[in-house]
């Protein structure tokens, strides 16, 4: 009989492994806790039409044909969701965020999003992913803070990134400059592929975003004049605003006049945090400000900025980095025949005490248990035979030392926790 697989591009995550995804979700959650950020849980998957409006025809999931869209059995057209931020703002729209929460309504969500693209290094069909989006401010402070946190993610992760900053104008800049894009590629668009020339009709940014190499190295081949020379006077003070922040804070940046990011909703800043490391496909954290996004989603209009942090890529480069630690216990409780629901009582009250507890499962010899606490490491050894028991005593072993002592079996936890 053939084993069951998984289907490909969808992972298992698995110890010890997963602690780093532990190590992940718990930093996000403390780092974003402390600037307000509040958890949203919106569902994995939405009416398709959320992320038609949002995505925009010019996006890479709608062209690539990536997400993944299925028809219920009432005949609905659903998505799983290929990314976070549409379904974030849908809920704010929907719940009336904007009127219940202070302003701006700052929020984050942390689970799985899903992309039909051809797995790589760091990229799967099923991906986490951390979301973080501050809702009804048009402040480039709220740009620079979202930077700062996704800063101090990876550098408290001890990963080294690379930051790409960019300015893709507001709509009035991105109309004046089509036209001038247009022209710089009218005599090079029949050696494009066929996506960019849709791009370059719909929505001609989303030339720069382009992933074939081709394209690639026309559009940055000199001759192709980027928009931060047609931004207006308030995208430049914008932009500007923002890099004295960043200088002001010592975070450096690149400037990278091409980047644009892989959806239509986006509008002035851009940014991504990229790790060299992981190839053709470095980076780990993208976004920038979406101020039309909710208002396209029929709300009222309402500005906002965030970005993602890819946690499948940081776990690569995570390692890459260091080996994965597995799960280890401060403390092994050994225990003999007859005496399991006292053994399991102790280990309960030891845990809800706040430490990390193993306990055999079987009553096996002396050796058998020690051996298996080592292999564990465990640094301490709760000793429960029959006969301490009957002397409502426990014995503590320290595994380094082998030194053994009694304590009576009431004052064990206190005793461990001091």
């Amino acid at each position: 009989m053939t084993r069951p697989s998984a289907p490909r591009g969808l992972p298992d995550v698995v110890p010890p492994v997963s602690s780093y995804l532990e190590e992940a979700e718990a930093l996000a959650r403390s780092l974003f806790d402390r600037a307000g950020y509040q958890r949203i849980e919106p569902p994995v998957m939405e009416y398709t039409e959320v992320f038609q409006r949002a995505a925009g025809d010019s996006s890479e999931v709608v062209l690539d044909k990536q997400m993944y869209t299925f028809t219920d059995r009432s005949d609905r057209s659903l998505t799983l969701r290929p990314e976070g931020t549409a379904g974030i703002v849908r809920a704010f729209i929907e719940n009336d965020l904007g009127k219940k929460l202070p302003q701006p309504v700052r929020l984050f969500t942390i689970g799985p999003m899903f992309r039909y693209e051809r797995p790589q290094k760091g990229r799967d069909r099923q991906f986490e992913q951390i979301d973080v989006e501050c809702i009804g401010s048009p402040s480039a402070v709220v740009d620079a803070e979202l930077i700062v946190l996704a800063t101090e993610f990876f550098e408290r992760l001890g990963l080294e990134t690379q930051l790409n900053l960019n300015s893709m104008g507001d709509p009035a800049d991105r109309q004046r400059y089509a036209p001038v894009l247009r022209a710089a590629l009218a005599d090079k668009i029949e050696d494009m592929c066929d996506d960019c020339h849709v791009r370059l009709e719909k929505n001609p940014l989303r030339v720069f975003d382009c992933k074939v190499p081709e394209c690639k190295k026309i559009l940055r081949g000199g001759d192709i004049p980027p928009i931060s020379e047609f931004l207006g006077e308030e995208s430049r003070a914008h932009y500007a605003a923002l890099q004295e922040m960043l200088e002001t804070l010592g975070i450096p940046w690149k400037d990278a006049p091409h980047l644009v990011r892989g959806f239509d909703y986006y509008t002035r800043t851009v940014f991504e945090f990229d790790i060299p490391s992981l190839g053709g496909r470095p980076t780990v954290c993208a976004g920038g400000r979406y101020d039309g996004l909710v208002e396209q989603l029929g709300g009222s209009p309402t500005p906002a900025s965030g970005f993602a942090i890819g946690v499948t890529p940081t776990l690569v480069a995570l390692e890459e980095r260091r080996p994965a630690e597995p799960w280890k216990p401060e403390i092994f409780v050994l225990w003999t025949q007859g005496v399991a629901a006292i053994a399991l009582a102790t280990a309960t009250d030891l845990r809800r005490a706040g430490k990390r507890v193993a306990i055999s499962d079987e009553p096996r010899s002396f050796k058998s248990m020690l051996r298996q606490a080592e292999r564990l490491g465990a640094p301490t050894v709760v000793i429960l035979g029959s006969d301490e028991v009957a002397r409502r005593v426990a014995k503590i072993k320290n595994m380094e030392s082998g030194d053994e002592r009694e304590v009576p079996l009431d004052g064990l936890v206190k005793e461990l926790t001091a």
